[in-house]
């Protein structure tokens, strides 16, 4: 897959799962649309995907509205079996988009760059937080990484940074005497600390560097923050009970009355969208069988339907409204049968035939002529002319007829061998449209 098909089936994943989002976000347990997140991430970079007869492009693709033609167009490729050259045009398109990408990736990795960059230097001018209450806490929530809690007034709210020494950093302005306050604050950090969210964060970022381009990577970017919180929020609900929703959300409250700055790779206690932390917290309910199995349903369901490709011999669309499409390429050549008539053996050489007489290097039986051409008639299709058309009766002619042109070059043969009055007319130089009638 291309970058442009990564994006654009990410996209359509991430408009699912928005939906999805604003019907049940406080339905579900808030780790389901922390996982919805994560599988649009792996199909934002992973470039290829696992077929499904499930999924969506599978199910437009053979129930899309048409006119019962199916067009292909196919590049040409040469004797040696390597694609023909590409008009100088595209190939000039193709370097300009891939410049103007680069110097996007390179523009946002800067800005990050520079903005943790920013916020490390303020790290190091914090100082240690020395009382019993942090020094017990500290004693009962140290894990394989060690942990600190550090103090700084140049930030207004608590947040938690680094992963191999994780570090709670807390405003100066902070009332340590509030213990019951502070033990919501660090029960949420020490949430992240567990999750590993700054590595989560870190890949957002990449993600969102690669696919600048893509407006709803950038939703999807605030949207899984958020996510992160809200699921944390959950968790610590949950540790406590669910009578301490209130008690948790004034502690939320009280925290946000003034916000830091950007702090990327960092968790903080106060993001945006404060309102919908605070329902959220609010509406937390006790998680019931259904609810897990509603939220594993969904999640299963939202990944076959919306990360998963077209079935391998289903044809994948290559442009928008231009109704041509491009047929998979097949995995291997047919197996020669002694039961045909005229075959070729290995290295080339022909059995009951001569070489003259030869018109491909795929079995042929008389009964059943694969890749014969259908008489050339008008377009079948109104965006289509007339110029550099094959027309085939059934995809099954169709894809031998692309095997034998395949065979031909392994075989050491000029790649139209074989097919010289079915091309005669056409320009074997320039893409050419097969069309199944």
């Amino acid at each position: 897959m291309s970058l442009l098909q990564m994006s654009f089936t990410g996209g359509i994943l991430i408009l699912a799962v928005i939906v999805i989002r604003a019907l049940a976000i406080n339905m579900l347990p808030k780790k389901a649309f922390n996982a919805l997140w994560w599988i649009s991430v792996v199909r934002l970079l992973i470039p290829f995907s696992i077929p499904s007869a499930f999924s969506v492009y599978s199910l437009m693709g053979s129930h899309a509205p048409g006119n019962g033609s199916q067009a292909i167009r196919v590049l040409p490729i040469g004797a040696s079996g390597q694609a023909a050259s590409m008009p100088d045009s595209i190939t000039n398109a193709v370097s300009t988009w891939t410049v103007v990408w680069a110097a996007g990736v390179l523009v946002c990795a800067v800005f990050f760059s520079l903005a943790y960059w920013k916020c490390r230097k303020e790290f190091q001018t914090s100082i240690p937080v020395g009382n019993d209450f942090t020094e017990n806490w500290l004693s009962v929530h140290q894990q394989g990484r060690r942990i600190s809690i550090r103090q700084s007034g140049r930030f207004s709210a608590p947040l938690t940074y680094g992963v191999l020494h994780p570090v709670i950093l807390m405003p100066t302005s902070t009332k340590w005497e509030n213990t019951d306050s502070l033990a919501y604050v660090l029960a949420h950090e020490y949430v992240h600390i567990r999750r590993f969210d700054s590595i989560r964060k870190l890949v957002l970022i990449v993600v969102l560097c690669v696919h600048w381009f893509n407006p709803l990577v950038w939703v999807m970017y605030i949207l899984a923050n958020r996510d992160i919180e809200l699921s944390c929020d959950e968790a610590v609900v949950r540790f406590f009970g669910e009578n301490t929703k209130a008690a948790y959300a004034r502690a939320l409250i009280s925290m946000e009355e003034t916000r830091s700055g950007l702090t990327p790779l960092c968790s903080s206690f106060s993001k945006n969208a404060i309102e919908e932390r605070i329902t959220a917290i609010m509406k937390i309910k006790k998680t019931t069988v259904f609810s897990l199995v509603l939220a594993g349903f969904i999640v299963v369901g939202t990944a076959t339907a919306f990360a998963t490709s077209a079935n391998a011999q289903q044809a994948e669309s290559v442009g928008q409204g231009s109704g041509t499409e491009i047929v998979t390429k097949p995995d291997s050549i047919p197996q020669v049968d002694d039961s045909f008539g005229i075959f070729f053996k290995d290295g080339g050489r022909t059995a009951g035939a001569d070489t003259e007489d030869m018109k491909t290097a795929v079995p042929v039986q008389s009964d059943d002529i694969y890749g014969a051409p259908v008489e050339k008639t008008s377009a079948l299709a109104d965006d289509l002319s007339g110029d550099n058309i094959i027309y085939f009766n059934t995809e099954e002619e169709r894809d031998e007829h692309f095997r034998a042109l395949e065979a031909n070059v392994e075989k050491g043969l000029d790649r139209y061998a074989g097919f010289e009055e079915m091309y005669k007319g056409i320009d074997t130089s320039a893409p050419v449209t097969y069309i199944v009638k």
